[in-house]
């Protein structure tokens, strides 16, 4: 295998769509932000763990059991038509996600990032049925139209992280192309999708 082929595997492994969520969460932690004054550690340390147990681990159990029984071939969901039963499976526990943690009182942003993210699997699963879109982009655009609803909602300056995390997008979508998982198109699509859902949903939420 090529270099370029390794680390374009080594992207979208990293940045993988079901990491998205605990990554997202992490960053807001690392703000400071009322967000993270308000919650204790053992809190915040909890509330990542519900994330990852139900939007990363879960999904990825279900995947390795699907790829076992031949189900799907990649565990990187390459083929449109084996990412219908996965997906349904992620939404399912995005949603159980957000529920849990409403039942609890905690700051806004931390709902409305499950929320978009449970959104973003379900319309995501809609075009699967038709279309192959991104999903890495999808996520990918997720976090960084949260990013700069944070920005606005607290008044923060993080500009330099939503660089970064645009420079990563940049590098993953360019990987997704590089592995022929994905054309232009679908990589664009993807993250315009995420971004666009995040900040829609943001000034839905503030009427």
């Amino acid at each position: 295998m090529r270099a370029t082929d390794c680390i374009a595997r080594a992207f979208s492994t990293m940045f993988h769509p079901l990491l998205m969520p605990t990554i997202g969460i992490f960053i807001l932690f690392q703000l400071n932000t009322y967000v993270s004054f308000s919650l204790t550690p053992e809190a915040r340390r909890f509330i990542m763990l519900i994330i990852f147990l139900n939007t990363a681990l879960v999904p990825v159990f279900s995947i390795l059991v699907l790829k076992h029984t031949g189900y799907i071939r990649d565990l990187l969901l390459d083929s449109r038509g084996e990412r219908i039963l996965p997906l349904t499976v992620a939404a399912v526990m995005f949603f159980l996600t957000y529920y849990l943690l409403l039942q609890t009182s905690l700051p806004s942003l931390i709902y409305f990032f499950v929320m978009g993210g449970t959104i973003l699997v379900l319309l995501s699963l809609m075009v699967s049925f038709l279309w192959k879109i991104s999903l890495h982009m999808v996520s990918l655009g997720g976090v960084t139209g949260f990013l700069i609803i944070t920005a606005l909602l607290l008044r923060i300056e993080v500009s330099w992280m939503i660089a970064s995390v645009f420079l990563v997008s940049g590098l993953t979508g360019a990987s997704r192309i590089h592995l022929k998982a994905h054309s232009p198109a679908q990589v664009y699509t993807g993250y315009l999708l995420g971004v666009a859902v995040m900040l829609l949903l943001f000034l839905y939420l503030k009427t």
